[in-house]
C-alpha cells in the first residue's frame, strides 16, 4: 500500500501544478483582453481652427484658401495660393469662376492685358493664368479705326468698330 500512496501523492502534485498553471494563464487573460489588432489613433491638430486630422487627411481652411494636410510625422503641411511671376502685360488678380471653396479652385486667377497698336487700330490681348502661372485662357480684341482722316465725307460705310476673337 505504501507504493499506492506515493503514486497518489505524485498524481496530486501533477493535478496541483496543472490547476495552478491554468489559473495563472486564465488570470492573465482576464486582466488583459485579447486584441488581435491594436490601432493607435494618431492625429494632428490645426491650431488655427482646432480641427483634428488623422494621418493623410486633408481639409481647406474656411475663408483662407489654404489646404492643410496631416503628415505621417504628425506635422501639418500647408499649401496656399502662389502669386505667379508674370512678366507679359499689365496683370491683376481676378476672382476664380464659380463659388468653389476647395483648394486650389478657390485661388484667384491672374488676368494680364497687353496692347499692340498699328496703323489701322489696336489689338488687345488678354491672357488668364492660374496661381501656378499656367495659362488658362486667351482672348483677343481688335479695335479697327475706319474713316478717320478720310477725304470722302459723303461716303459712309457701315462697319462694326470692334472685332473679337476667342482663342
Amino acid at each position: 500500500m505504501y507504493r499506492k500512496s506515493s503514486e497518489m501523492d505524485s498524481l496530486h502534485n501533477i493535478i496541483y501544478i496543472v490547476l495552478l498553471t491554468s489559473l495563472i494563464i486564465g488570470g492573465s487573460q482576464a486582466a488583459m483582453p485579447y486584441r488581435p489588432y491594436v490601432y493607435n489613433q494618431q492625429f494632428c491638430m490645426d491650431t488655427l481652427t482646432g480641427q483634428q486630422l488623422y494621418i493623410g487627411e486633408v481639409f481647406t481652411r474656411q475663408g483662407q484658401c489654404v489646404r492643410v494636410q496631416c503628415l505621417e510625422s504628425l506635422q501639418l503641411w500647408e499649401d496656399s495660393c502662389q502669386v505667379p511671376n508674370l512678366t507679359e502685360g499689365d496683370c491683376r488678380p481676378v476672382a476664380p469662376p464659380g463659388s468653389n471653396t476647395e483648394y486650389p479652385r478657390c485661388c484667384p486667377l491672374y488676368e494680364c492685358k497687353s496692347y499692340e497698336s498699328y496703323a489701322g487700330g489696336t489689338m488687345e490681348k488678354t491672357n488668364t493664368y492660374d496661381h501656378y502661372g499656367t495659362q488658362r485662357n486667351s482672348h483677343l480684341t481688335e479695335v479697327i479705326v475706319i474713316g478717320q482722316g478720310s477725304t470722302r465725307p459723303s461716303v459712309q460705310i457701315p462697319a462694326a468698330p470692334v472685332k473679337k476673337y476667342q482663342v
